[in-house]
């Protein structure tokens, strides 16, 4: 059997993965477009992730940020280590490799015929951005669609072209917000000053949404306070944990928490399943 033919079989193998288009983002966060023709990934939910491979560095767990996954898959990546560094150096037409999918992510199965709000803080609108694609995508199978996005400074905002064509759309409400405007940004894009718990309190939602957030572990007690706030049951708020990811297949021991490998049971858990997790959930007066 040949090594590509194994690489289909498992996924414990890499797959040779084209960059295809390398597009910034904000400072440090490149967008990679990456094509396989294996379609080993073509299976990928919002929310799952896989293992980015450079040849001769390392491998680390990127969340796919695409909610349509075909010959090519799209990456969020920030510039914070060795792998990712090695990753900024490379051009248009280098290769990398590719394993994956891993992890359980968002169930769109359950969201289908619901509201659905969309909480991102900072780097989290990368998965998020790929539950969005998937419910525009699939527009009739949802109902109203909200998608609140903070982050520190306007900056920082990440999709700037796309989320100014979703402003424009009538069937999906928007609120971003940042904690500080820093000058003219081209394009512009209406964000307002505040946190995303800020902009969760303008959001009209009501205890029928099921909400998916991704963000800080520091921003998760404030949201979910927010959303219980609004009536919203805990088996209804969908929490990613994907900073936690590191081998992808439960062997390194990284990702332990709750009683549970976070790569394999998650990244993404309802509320109920983690609340009482102290390392994923941080708490305050032992209530989160």
């Amino acid at each position: 059997m040949q090594p590509e033919n194994i690489a289909l079989k498992t996924p414990y193998l890499p797959v040779k993965g084209t960059i295809r288009s390398i597009q910034p983002m904000a400072a440090d966060n490149y967008l990679f477009d990456i094509t396989e023709s294996t379609g080993s990934l073509a299976s990928c939910k919002p929310g799952q992730f896989v293992e980015l491979w450079v040849p001769g560095v390392g491998e680390c767990p990127i969340s796919v940020c695409s909610g349509r996954v075909g010959e090519s898959i799209q990456l969020m990546v920030r510039r914070a280590g060795r792998v990712t560094s090695a990753l900024f150096q490379l051009e248009e037409g280098d290769w990398v490799g590719l394993r994956g999918p891993y992890g359980q992510g968002f169930p769109m199965h359950e969201f289908k015929g619901r509201n659905l709000c969309m909480v991102a803080g900072g780097l989290g609108v990368a998965p998020i951005r790929s539950v969005w694609q998937y419910a525009l995508d699939h527009r009739e199978d949802f109902g109203k669609l909200i998608l609140i996005y903070g982050m520190r400074h306007t900056t920082d905002i990440l999709f700037r072209q796309e989320l100014k064509f979703l402003l424009r759309r009538r069937d999906i409400d928007i609120f971003i917000g940042a904690e500080e405007v820093m000058g003219p940004e081209l394009p512009p894009i209406a964000a307002q000053l505040g946190r995303v718990t800020d902009m969760l309190r303008l959001a009209d939602i009501s205890p029928d949404y099921c909400v998916a957030v991704c963000g800080p572990p520091v921003m998760y007690k404030y949201v979910i306070a927010g959303l219980k706030q609004k009536g919203v049951p805990d088996e209804q708020i969908w929490l990613s944990l994907e900073r936690h990811m590191k081998c992808g297949i439960g062997k390194c021991g990284h990702c332990f928490i709750g009683g549970k490998f976070n790569c394999k049971a998650g990244p993404v858990f309802a509320l109920p399943e983690i609340k009482h997790a102290p390392e994923a959930i941080e708490c305050a007066n032992g209530e989160y």
